[in-house]
């Protein structure tokens, strides 16, 4: 609708307009007025006057428009409109009215309420046009629209729950489908009715502090409260509320969106940072935390506890012969067994790989009379554990080794006491496996000799501390030296010379045997050329011995590294004889196998070293392609004077020759036991009785004297 202003200039042109006062006044409220007036002449459209609002909104100055028509300076959108409002202003005495669109000069377009009037002016007929622009207007309407419709979109697709309350009464006004999907209610059922009608919030103690909370602070935000669905079922859910004004009612806006699965996933994620993914038992963290508990605890009701780490024995044979898949069945029967072999109060756990802890607590009496709770606990444990198993056909059984601290004898904080545990665990295995042993004090002390000389070792190769020595193996048959097996030694800085039964165990456990393996190789077939070279000894009649550890052979690219030794060493492939023991072979039967055909198909050969030790040398001995025996120094020892060890020496002997293969006998210290093995037709040997083993020079001096006699 036109404004005051131009009311009243509509009126005062309906004065006597011929007066020259009035068409003063005229011209004043013309550019008073806050709206665009423009005055055309009736008969032909030309523009004749237009007041600054004009000029201002659509850019066209008086100069450049007045003379001209409106169609000229194409001011309407749509040509159309000026025939229509002409044509409204010819049918009323009053100010006629039209929606229309005028073009501002740069080609924007403004949106409008057009009235029109014919009036009387001293000169002739003109058409008054006053233009309100409704364009900011219309915008701000349409983004209001649109701002409504993204809210109710918004709203209504919203995956969390939103709830518009009365803020007085509590009645439903507006509800979400987030809503109706979270508490099974449907719109229609709570619309209209109040909070207080449905027992949406489980805990009335929650509604209630949260209805105090929104009273006292205006909001609530992220606050995690229990409902309870239409089917009873309880909702974990955090909800936030914030004040909100319609139609000048004070209203909640309620949102609320359903954690439960967050919460399970976190639970879930708390549980495995704290247990072990394959057995669900406490894993390493938890039992720390656990054990930290009961030394508090068990010190201040005076009683005492024990922590039992088992290991099984032998178990990573199991996972390399039948698989992982096994190992990991064989494992979880294991926990289902030590699970029920123990309190409710007990804590079982898994620390990794076969390795497991029974923290036993609340025990009474004196120090031994825990200790023989605890051992016969252990012992049950063991007998328990040991029972066969089947699993995909294959009866498998287990031992385990336990080694046992006492809480708090042996230590006062949870890592002391595992670390003791682990201790007397390693001091049961040390002894022959399927044993406990109970932490001593002496344990430590060699648990640090233990790491002192790991840590000495791993410094020997670089220091040059680790020298060959070579004992020779002589055929009784004219007294020939057909051989010597290289044997490492250690000069100790501190200790002196030692033997590698005092170290060769710590070495391979370490991992370092790789290492000096290869070292071992390189020097013995760099000690054989010179042998060569220097005459002393028959490329076609002498085998260089060398001892291949387990680990050592199991190298994926042992075959090349054997055949670039002997490359760079220039070492005839026919002189070096490997010899290796069972602890090879019954890790991986096909692997060894196909090594050991590679090797030979270079002329390599291979000796069986300690044979009769194990368990399983006459299962593996007709499938390895060995060209000979060594019949283990034990054996040897006291084949004169025990009868079951010369059996055995005759057995050996007996199948070595069904076999065609040859035999060495080991650890000959005496003339008796030489002539013993020589009836049996055992002509090859090496020991004390020929000589000791002798540095590279000292072998060089004896080969010597026996070639130049």
């Amino acid at each position: 609708m036109p404004t005051i202003a131009d009311s009243a200039l509509l009126q005062m042109t309906g004065l006597a307009l011929t007066a020259k006062e009035s068409e003063q006044h005229f011209a004043a409220l013309f550019n008073l007025s806050p709206n665009v007036v423009l005055l055309t002449r009736f008969d032909d459209g030309l523009i004749c006057n237009a007041n600054r609002h004009f000029e201002s909104t659509f850019g066209w100055s008086m100069d450049e428009c007045i003379g001209r028509t409106t169609l000229e300076i194409e001011l309407w959108v749509d040509p159309r409109q000026r025939q229509t409002a002409l044509e409204r202003t010819f049918s009323t005495v009053e100010p006629a009215s039209l929606e229309s669109q005028w073009q501002a000069r740069d080609g924007r377009t403004r949106e409008g309420t057009l009235y029109t009037q014919k009036i009387e002016l001293s000169d002739g007929h003109y058409l008054l046009s006053t233009f309100i622009d409704n364009t900011e207007h219309k915008r701000a309407q349409q983004a209001l629209r649109a701002s409504e419709e993204k809210f109710a979109k918004a709203f209504h697709s919203s995956p969390d729950a939103i709830i518009i309350t009365e803020k007085a009464t509590g009645r439903y006004l507006e509800v979400n489908d987030g809503f109706c999907r979270l508490t099974g209610y449907s719109a229609s059922e709570v619309l209209g009715r109040t909070v207080f009608e449905f027992v949406i919030m489980a805990d009335i103690t929650q509604r209630i502090r949260l209805i105090q909370d929104v009273e006292e602070h205006g909001e609530v935000h992220n606050r995690e409260l229990l409902g309870r669905g239409k089917n009873g079922d309880i909702i974990t859910v955090d909800v936030s509320i914030d004040p909100l004004v319609l139609d000048d009612t004070d209203c909640l806006l309620i949102t609320a969106r359903d954690i439960g699965v967050l919460k399970r996933a976190q639970a879930q994620i708390q549980h495995l940072a704290y247990h072990d993914s394959l057995t669900n038992l406490p894993n390493r963290a938890l039992l720390m935390d656990r054990l930290s508990q009961q030394i508090s605890l068990l010190k201040r009701r005076n009683l005492r506890g024990a922590l039992l780490f088992l290991d099984l024995d032998h178990f990573k044979h199991i996972n390399d012969s039948l698989g992982h898949p096994v190992g990991d069945s064989v494992l979880k029967i294991i926990t289902a067994r030590l699970e029920v072999s123990v309190r409710l109060e007990d804590t079982v756990a898994r620390l990794g790989g076969d390795e497991f802890v029974v923290l036993i607590s609340g025990l009474e009496g004196t120090q031994a009379e825990v200790i023989e709770q605890v051992r016969t606990l252990a012992d049950t444990l063991r007998g328990l554990l040991a029972e066969p198993m089947l699993l995909d056909g294959q009866r498998l059984q287990v031992t385990p080794s336990i080694g046992v601290a006492l809480i708090p004898d042996h230590g006062s904080t949870p890592a002391d006491l595992l670390k003791r545990a682990d201790i007397a665990l390693y001091r049961a295995k040390d002894s022959g496996r399927n044993a406990t042993q109970m932490f001593h004090s002496t344990m430590q002390q060699a648990a640090s000799d233990r790491l002192r000389m790991e840590n000495d070792l791993r410094l020997a190769l670089s220091r040059g501390e680790f020298s060959l020595s070579y004992q020779p193996q002589v055929d009784t048959r004219g007294n020939r030296i057909i051989g010597a097996e290289a044997l490492l030694r250690w000069q100790h800085p501190s200790l002196g010379s030692l033997p590698p039964q005092h170290f060769i165990q710590v070495m391979e456990e370490s991992g370092m045997i790789l290492e000096v393996g290869n070292w071992i190789l390189e020097e013995a077939c760099r000690a054989g050329s010179q042998l060569l070279r220097k005459g002393m000894i028959d490329g076609q009649d002498f085998s260089l011995c060398v001892n291949i550890s387990p680990r050592q052979f199991r190298q994926t690219d042992f075959v090349e590294r054997v055949e670039r030794c002997l490359r760079t060493c220039v070492l005839p492939n026919r002189m070096l004889k490997l010899e290796i023991t069972e602890g090879i072979v019954i890790q991986n039967l096909e692997d060894t196998i196909a090594k050991m055909l590679e090797l030979k198909q270079l002329g390599i050969s291979f000796a069986m070293d300690d044979f009769g030790t194990g368990y399983s040398s006459l299962t593996y001995l007709k499938r390895l392609p060995v060209d000979a025996l060594k019949i283990d120094q034990s054996f040897v020892r006291d084949a004169t004077s025990d009868p079951n060890d010369a059996e055995i020496v005759r057995a050996i002997i007996a199948m070595a020759a069904s076999l065609n293969l040859a035999i060495i006998a080991e650890g000959v210290e005496k003339q008796e036991q030489l002539d013993f093995l020589a009836q049996l037709d055992c002509h090859f040997y090496q020991g004390f009785l020929f000589s000791e083993p002798l540095p590279l020079e000292r072998f060089e001096a004896l080969l010597r004297g026996r070639v130049h006699p």
